[in-house]
């Protein structure tokens, strides 16, 4: 006869195992402010990337003005703005990815969590059979 409660918890389990596995691996195997730690420092160099190549077209984009119009004050203040925008993006979009990671790594535990219940429950269930059939 089919036991439907163990049904039911191995289709919790597999569908964990196909749907949020993979997101939620990492997160096992990692601190709270570790795994945080780490989505910042790649979103900071990734950040940091993006915003270079943003000024590189920019500059770009401006080279004729830049060489007819600037002097070397002008340019001064533009790399001090340059400076400052960078410090106020960073700010932010570190920020974000803050309040993203915090959300995904909070959501991601209390997933794993459940996964680890449904996989006691299944093993109480076999340990039960085990015992009545000794």
């Amino acid at each position: 006869m089919i036991n439907e409660e163990r049904v039911k918890e191995l289709y919790q389990i597999a569908k964990y195992d196909t749907f949020e596995e993979k997101e939620n691996r990492q997160m096992g195997h990692y601190y709270h402010n570790d795994y945080i730690s780490k989505e910042l420092l790649k979103s900071f160099f990734s950040g940091s990337v993006g915003y270079v190549l943003l000024v590189a077209l920019w500059f770009m984009n401006s080279m004729e003005y830049i060489m007819n119009e600037m002097s070397t004050p002008d340019l001064i203040a533009t790399a001090t703005t340059v400076v400052l925008i960078y410090v106020a993006f960073m700010a932010i979009y570190l920020m974000i990815t803050w309040f993203v990671y915090e959300h995904k790594y909070t959501k991601g535990r209390k997933a794993l969590k459940e996964y680890y219940d449904h996989v006691r429950k299944i093993n109480k269930m076999y340990d039960r059979e085990e015992k009545l059939k000794v």
